[in-house]
C-alpha cells in the first residue's frame, strides 16, 4: 500500500484559487523514510494550495506531538510540535526541486510533499528536549548522574583541575626561550 498517496495533490484539475487538504501524520507516514531521526511523530496536517495561474502557493500548518526521548534521562518524553511552513511552486518547462522555489515541468500532474513535510517535521523538533521537571526524569538516572557530578573528574590528557596552573613546575629547556622573547 502507498502510504505517500495523500502527500500527492493532483492540481492539474484544480480551479483557480484555494483548495484545503488534511493529511494525517503517523508512523505509516515514516515507513517510507528509513533514516528518520524518530518514526514517532503524530498530528494532523492542514495544507492549502492557492492556485494563481502558473503559480502555487502551499502553506501546510501541523499541530500535533512527538516521542522523543529526554536529553537527561533518556526516558520517553513527548513534546508538541506547532508549526506553519510555505512553499512556492511555479509551472515550468522543467522539473527542479532542489531551489527555495520549486519548478514542475510539463510532465507533472500532481505535488508531491512528502519529502517537504518529512523535512519540516525534522526541522522543527526542538533541539533539547527535556522534561519540564527533573522529578519526572528516572530517578535511577539522576541518582548517577548526581554521583558523578560529585566526583572529581580524572583528566586523561594531564591538564590541571581547578585553578588552571600548571603543577608541574620542570619545564622542558626548548620552550624557556620562548619566555625571553617577550
Amino acid at each position: 500500500m502507498d502510504h505517500l498517496a495523500p502527500y500527492r495533490i493532483a492540481f492539474v484539475g484544480l480551479k483557480p484559487g484555494k483548495h484545503d487538504f488534511h493529511m494525517q501524520v503517523d508512523d505509516l507516514f515514516f515507513e517510507s523514510f528509513p533514516h528518520a531521526e524518530t518514526d514517532e511523530i503524530f498530528g494532523n496536517l492542514s495544507v492549502t494550495l492557492d492556485k494563481l495561474g502558473s503559480r502555487l502557493n502551499c502553506v501546510a500548518d501541523f499541530e500535533g506531538f512527538a516521542k522523543l526521548p529526554c536529553d537527561r534521562c533518556l526516558e520517553p518524553l513527548e513534546v508538541k510540535l506547532v508549526f506553519s511552513e510555505r512553499l512556492i511552486v511555479q509551472l515550468g518547462d522543467l522539473t527542479n526541486t532542489d531551489e527555495e522555489i520549486w519548478t514542475l515541468g510539463s510532465e507533472c500532474h500532481e505535488l508531491d510533499i512528502s519529502q517537504p513535510v518529512f523535512e519540516w517535521l525534522h526541522l522543527n523538533l526542538p533541539s533539547r528536549r527535556l522534561h519540564e521537571n527533573q522529578d519526572d526524569c528516572d530517578p535511577e538516572i539522576m541518582e548517577y548522574l548526581a554521583e558523578g557530578s560529585k566526583k572529581k573528574p580524572a583528566d586523561p590528557h594531564g591538564s590541571s583541575a581547578g585553578d588552571g596552573k600548571d603543577e608541574d613546575n620542570d619545564i622542558d629547556p626548548r620552550w624557556n626561550a620562548l619566555k625571553d622573547l617577550k
